[in-house]
């Protein structure tokens, strides 16, 4: 008896222009590489492919607007307006959410990440951080991720908080000066980052256990945080420096947060190893 034959799973080609139009701001090799999981998931004749290819060539329609193809690329301008505008030609029937039917949400994710305006990596793949090298669902490379930590620790290298700290200045942390708070932001930073790249074990605020922590790993450490965050702040709680470390310390947490899973394009430490308490000059 024959038996079955093995099923393929057949992924619609999308071609990659060499160069990439000007518009484009990620590595070839990374489009190259996020291109193909993401038709693997949402297929080759939804908008999810017109974004794709109308950013890439210009020769279909737009994915939202679907605006006739004018066969060139389009430019960062124009991708960013399409990205943003209402949707028009939706087949979704009513009640449905337009966004989740006709893979709107999915397109604009693309787009964005094309151009820049978001790093998180427009694919669902539990481990989408492999496409770019990064562990996990992470959208930065350990190497990244060392980078910014090694910022961190220079700075506080040049400016610490002072130990022992008066128990006066303790309780008023938004009465400090931008170096003291530019202190405690690195050093949330420092510390974050540590727990991420398997420096330390246990995580900064929740002290939860994780050598090489995965990016769900993160939420609680970010959760944790919002009490740190919320000291002396109107409708917060008490600062209480025997509990928790200075507000910008959780601030920072957060910031690292969301810059490890692409949420943001901003480095929570800048070449400078400033912060927004103490912003380069």
């Amino acid at each position: 008896m024959p038996s079955n034959p093995p099923t393929v799973e057949t992924v619609t080609m999308i071609w990659v222009p060499d160069p990439l139009p000007p518009s484009i701001t990620r590595p070839r090799q990374h489009v190259e590489a996020v291109l193909p999981q993401s038709l693997l998931e949402t297929g080759g004749q939804g908008r999810a492919a017109l974004a794709w290819t109308w950013a890439l060539t210009g020769t279909r329609p737009s994915p939202v607007t679907l605006s006739a193809a004018k066969g060139s690329p389009p430019s960062r301008d124009e991708i960013t307006a399409e990205a943003s505008t209402s949707p028009k030609g939706s087949i979704a029937p009513p009640g449905v959410p337009t966004d989740f039917c006709d893979q709107l949400r999915e397109a604009r994710q693309i787009l964005r990440w094309l151009v820049g305006d978001t790093d998180e990596i427009p694919v669902d793949d539990d481990n989408r951080g492999r496409v770019i090298g990064a562990r996990d669902d992470y959208a930065r490379t350990d190497e990244q991720i060392r980078e910014a930590r090694d910022l961190a620790r220079r700075g506080l290298e040049a400016f610490d908080l002072p130990d022992p700290m008066n128990p006066a200045d303790a309780r008023n942390p938004w009465r400090w000066d931008a170096t003291w708070m530019n202190a405690a932001w690195l050093r949330g930073v420092r510390d974050l980052l540590d727990w991420v790249l398997g420096g330390r074990v246990l995580s900064p605020l929740g002290q939860r256990v994780a050598n090489l922590p995965t990016a769900l790993d993160l939420d609680y450490e970010d959760l944790t945080a919002d009490d740190v965050v919320l000291q002396g702040r109107p409708g917060g709680i008490a600062v209480n420096p025997g509990t928790y470390p200075p507000p910008q310390y959780g601030e920072a947490i957060q910031a690292a947060i969301h810059w490890l899973r692409g949420e943001t394009t901003v480095s929570p430490v800048d070449q400078d190893a400033s912060s927004p308490y103490l912003p380069s000059q």
